[in-house]
């Protein structure tokens, strides 16, 4: 009896630190959803990035045949177009303004699914590393960061190998765990983790940023003890990361085009023009607060994380991937929004990691203030994104099928109005960094087939990107073109 006495006032007092966590935890759960939620509105209205146009239109090339490095110019690796092309199973794209319009807001509606899928990864790794509480917070953290709203909706290969590189960041901490993976069952998740990081890089190549980080964690893990189980263990993890590359060179190789597959994808994207974006300084100004709180978390796991007895192999590895990955995204000759797709996942989570302990110090009436307080930009940014309307875009593009054949060639530079019809040029799409890399011998030769009449463009969306194509370009277009809006450019003949 003077036990069970003894006992009262500590269970009293953790029963409603167990009612505030479950709150909490609810709260969060359904904040999130109510954020992923909201994208539809985004889904259905929101202006279209002419990327998504550029993706579409590869995929759509592949489902007639086109093998893309070969027949038409594409610096993205192939499996999200190898994806997407499925969707025209349903959708005849080029025959109607209706079937083209619900194949683009179904394209969007799977880059949501998969939104859904990478926001659900991100908890599992935040209860992985830490516990539910942080994977809840780091989530909803990451379902409300700006540059994340806005691209996590729109058709690019991205949302495609975000979820494929947070499975492998959540294999490889279940491989580093001693309690979730004994050494006889490790080199099983370096193998899920190391094909799932290869996957990401044949979305999009711009994952390849990600594996010298890993390897900095990984070679942290390895002096520690089992020296030579753990080099093997990571020689593994590089063997798989390579098998998806290998396979998809080989498939392009057999029809002709694995010259083209790597001169395209990595040669050519090494030697890209330096563009300054200033996307860091918008990141800095849209989540802000969680960068502060990211760079707490990195402060106050410093010293544990340099000395081998203290440090956790999981966190080691998150830690030095997140600083390696805004290096890399620094260096990057012209680092777009989606770039920080990458980061942006271990951003939230260290800054959840901060957040939790500082509400174990200051108390559970932080929690409310915090929320509201990371809730600001978020919903600023959503408004704006809410009043970016698609309905010029999609008017251009009814015009396009009403004026045009399925069959007739069209040339537009970086709208996206010929996204359902074939293209003229071997360059589909001209925006400003790919006029400082295209082919002065690949244009010569399409202005002389122009001039020849080898190639005929039924319709020409002359925006300014197509305008520097060049004098040339522009006579031709003046001698054999007529519009009334000074956009549209019909054929009217000799």
């Amino acid at each position: 009896m003077q036990e069970q006495q003894d006992r009262r006032p500590a269970e009293d007092v953790a029963a409603p630190a167990r009612r505030t966590t479950s709150r909490l935890e609810a709260v969060l759960i359904v904040a999130t959803g109510v954020l992923l939620l909201a994208r539809l509105l985004l889904v259905v209205h929101r202006f279209f990035d002419p990327d998504e146009f550029e993706h579409a239109h590869a995929a759509w090339c592949m489902s007639k045949g086109l093998i893309p490095y070969k027949d038409f110019f594409e610096h993205h690796t192939p499996w999200y177009y190898v994806v997407l092309r499925q969707f025209f199973r349903w959708f005849q794209a080029e025959n109607s303004f209706d079937s083209a319009r619900w194949f683009l807001l179904a394209a969007r509606a799977f880059s949501l699914a998969l939104t859904v899928a990478s926001v659900v990864l991100v908890a599992r790794l935040g209860r992985l590393w830490h516990s539910r509480r942080v994977g809840l917070l780091a989530a909803f953290l990451f379902a409300a960061q700006p540059f994340f709203l806005k691209k996590s909706i729109e058709i690019r290969p991205d949302v495609l190998a975000l979820p494929f590189f947070l499975i492998s960041l959540w294999a490889l901490l279940r491989g580093l765990s001693p309690q979730l993976a004994p050494a006889g069952r490790r080199r099983w998740w370096f193998a899920l983790a190391g094909l799932c990081l290869g996957g990401a890089i044949m979305c999009t190549q711009k994952m390849l940023f990600v594996v010298p980080g890993v390897l900095t964690g990984l070679g942290l893990w390895v002096l520690v003890e089992e020296r030579r189980a753990r080099t093997v263990d990571v020689i593994l993890f590089l063997f798989a990361v390579l098998l998806p590359g290998l396979a998809t060179w080989a498939a392009f190789a057999r029809v002709h085009a694995g010259g083209p597959f790597i001169a395209n994808n990595f040669l050519l994207n090494a030697r890209w023009k330096q563009t300054p974006t200033g996307q860091l300084v918008r990141l800095i100004g849209t989540s802000g607060p969680v960068m502060a709180l990211a760079a707490y978390a990195g402060f106050r796991a410093l010293p544990r994380l340099i000395r081998p007895k203290q440090r956790d192999a999981g966190e080691a590895l998150l830690f030095w991937l997140l600083i390696w990955l805004f290096v890399a995204v620094a260096v990057m000759p012209a680092p777009q929004m989606q770039y920080y797709l990458m980061p942006l996942p271990l951003l939230c989570l260290f800054a959840a990691g901060a957040l939790d302990e500082l509400a174990a110090r200051v108390g559970r009436r932080l929690w409310p203030w915090a929320l509201a307080a990371l809730s600001i930009l978020p919903a600023v940014n959503f408004a704006m994104d809410a009043v970016s309307t698609n309905q010029k875009q999609f008017a251009q593009l009814r015009q396009v099928f009403e004026t045009t054949r399925p069959t007739d060639l069209v040339m537009d530079g970086w709208q996206g109005t010929g996204v359902f019809r074939p293209h003229a040029f071997y360059y589909y799409f001209v925006h400003d960094e790919l006029l400082q890399m295209m082919s002065h011998q690949r244009l010569d030769a399409f202005l002389d087939d122009l001039e020849a009449g080898r190639v005929r463009p039924a319709l020409i969306a002359l925006d300014r990107r197509l305008v520097a194509l060049g004098p040339r370009f522009r006579a031709f277009v003046n001698a054999h073109y007529a519009s009334r809006d000074g956009f549209f450019y019909y054929w009217a003949g000799p």
